[in-house]
């Protein structure tokens, strides 16, 4: 039930007295406390609008409890002392039964605030948050007992505000939670926030004038519905972006990413992707993995294939500096301004390549889901993509040249796309750009040709020796260093380690060593990188060249004195590789 229709709910169950024990659950952080003081300022009801509020998070004893209803029931005024004069005042009120009761009391200087408790709790409105933050001292049954005492014998109503999908999972005290649902609670109202919802509520707590528009479409795309969460994605958009003026197609370039990235980190989706799988969607060597299409897929298929179209919604087409920028203060809390803005500076001189690249994404949308255009319209619309086709990221040519190719006519257009990419491609003399592949297409054969022509190992190589620097220096590592080692080839290993300066090179090899030789401890974060690494030196120490005599002298030398001595020798025929299965 969204929060509108809750709402509605919650103010006429709340107006039947008969209903002396409301529950008001639902998901953690989607608006539920946020509800309450809706309901709680918007009510003609009194009681209602006085209701007592207490959150059990912290507190330990049912004592605790109600010490804290009793300060709320005491006027606000009353401070210190003053609160014990107020509750003498009440005996002397002319309320009988209570004096009587507590008749006991009069010659006590230091009045216990809590044998008055159903004196001044009788007839509230008491409103109990955070039930699953107990303390772990505070059973549930301590609550269950006090709530039945004072519904039945002191007329007071409750209100329970839970996360009933935290407490239901919290093993004993699941079945408490069963007997609480059926002999305490009258009613329960179960709040099913909207994303839509949930955002309009964290912008008022944590503005963004600038970004708000495209925060919200990309918030609703991942189904956020923790007003917490979103909040602090709304703080790092703030940060990142730091209120700069950002055109349209730069704001669709870079708040998506922030938006998924954070929800990532800060565990908002349900079912999501990590990291790795978001930075690595567009990896182009993924298209070696790609399944058999006459296969049923495994259920992790299914699941990479909801992440991949959820990325293809949010417009997430090509993850490069700015998602290794944005995974790195994530995962650190360090914010390095400056890198950002030669980011966003680079974007807003590519504007007129994101412009065509977001047209294009469009255009092949349109193409696909409105049933209604005809093939005649969409030629029509798409005669202006060869004059910008150099602009597009390989992967996006290739699409658009798929779906022109399907249009009764559409061929010629289709071939000129392509033509145009690859002639643009060769006039800036690549690289190979690292592009998006949002839904696991194959590139065109002329696209693919044109990169094994021009594909060097130069960027890998460095991606090699920056992560093994990284590791090096902080002792540790991140998502971007996990990708590069386990993206590594022997090849690059050795092209590395054939071009590394002296200053680098001791470093490298000893670090790698240490991986190696500890290689329990690292092959979970970096996959093969380490058997990669005795490839390559094997390779070198083998080589009998001249110019590579002194470099093998070398490796041998690093290896003679490690348990890695015998690895270092060529394998022999029938001999297990270093990744092979042992019996």
């Amino acid at each position: 039930m969204s929060l509108e229709k809750t709402k509605k709910q919650l103010i006429e169950v709340l107006g039947n007295a008969d209903n002396k024990v409301i529950a008001l659950s639902g998901r953690w952080g989607t608006g539920k406390t946020h509800l309450w003081n809706e309901v709680k300022t918007e009510s003609k009801d009194v009681k209602v609008k006085k209701a007592l509020y207490v959150s059990l998070f912290g507190l330990s004893s049912i004592d605790q409890v109600k010490r804290k209803l009793m300060e709320g029931a005491l006027p606000d005024a009353a401070v210190g002392g003053g609160k014990l004069e107020i509750v003498k005042n009440l005996f002397k009120s002319g309320v009988q039964a209570a004096a009587t009761h507590y008749k006991a009391l009069a010659a006590i200087n230091d009045l216990n605030l809590l044998l008055v408790a159903p004196l001044a709790l009788r007839e509230r409105v008491i409103v109990i948050d955070d039930i699953e933050r107990k303390h772990a001292k505070l059973g549930i049954d301590e609550i269950l007992g006090f709530i039945d005492e004072y519904s039945k014998e002191f007329e007071a109503r409750f209100v329970l505000v839970l996360n009933d999908d935290q407490l239901a999972t919290e093993g004993e005290q699941r079945t408490l939670w069963s007997t609480f649902r059926e002999k305490v609670i009258d009613q329960e109202i179960k709040l099913s926030t909207t994303p839509d919802e949930a955002f309009a509520i964290a912008i008022k707590l944590v503005a963004s004038p600038k970004f708000e528009a495209t925060l919200k479409l990309a918030i609703i795309a991942c189904g956020l519905t923790n007003i917490r969460i979103i909040g602090k994605v709304i703080r790092a958009a703030n940060q990142i972006l730091a209120n700069r003026d950002l055109s349209d197609p730069i704001q669709a370039r870079v708040v998506p990413s922030i938006v998924l990235f954070g929800a990532i980190h800060y565990r908002g989706l349900e079912d999501g992707p990590d990291f790795q799988f978001a930075l690595n969607v567009g990896n182009p060597n993924w298209s070696t993995f790609l399944r058999d299409k006459e296969d049923e897929p495994t259920e992790e298929e299914k699941r990479e294939d909801r992440w991949r179209m959820l990325m293809s919604e949010l417009g997430i087409n090509s993850c490069d500096d700015f998602e290794k920028v944005l995974v790195e203060f994530l995962e650190s809390g360090l914010f390095e301004s400056e890198k950002v803005q030669a980011i966003i500076e680079r974007y807003i001189g590519e504007a007129q390549t994101i412009e065509a690249r977001q047209n294009a994404r469009m255009f092949i949308k349109k193409a696909i889901w409105d049933h209604r255009a005809t093939d005649t319209d969409l030629i029509a619309e798409a005669t202006g993509f060869p004059a910008v086709a150099g602009q597009l990221d390989p992967y996006v040519a290739t699409e658009l040249h798929g779906v022109l190719s399907e249009l009764d006519g559409g061929q010629r257009l289709a071939e000129q796309v392509i033509h145009a990419w690859n002639a643009a491609f060769r006039a800036r003399g690549g690289p190979a750009p690292d592009d998006d592949n949002p839904f696991g297409n194959s590139l065109h054969p002329d696209i693919q040709a044109t990169f094994d022509a021009v594909v060097s190992q130069q960027q890998a190589q460095a991606t090699v020796v920056e992560a093994c620097n990284y590791i090096i220096e902080h002792s540790g590592w991140g998502t971007l260093q996990e990708i590069a080692m386990k993206r590594a080839t022997a090849d690059d290993f050795e092209s590395a380690i054939r071009e590394m300066g002296i200053d680098d090179l001791p470093k490298f090899m000893r670090r790698m060593i240490q991986m190696r030789l500890q290689r329990g401890a690292y092959d979970p974060h970096f996959g093969h990188a380490t058997d990669r690494f005795m490839e390559a030196c094997r390779a070198i120490a083998s080589d009998q060249s001249p110019e590579s005599a002194r470099l093998a002298k070398l490796m041998k030398r690093l290896f003679a004195t490690t348990a890695l001595a015998i690895e270092l020798e060529p394998a022999q025929p029938g001999q297990p590789a270093d990744d092979a299965e042992q019996p």
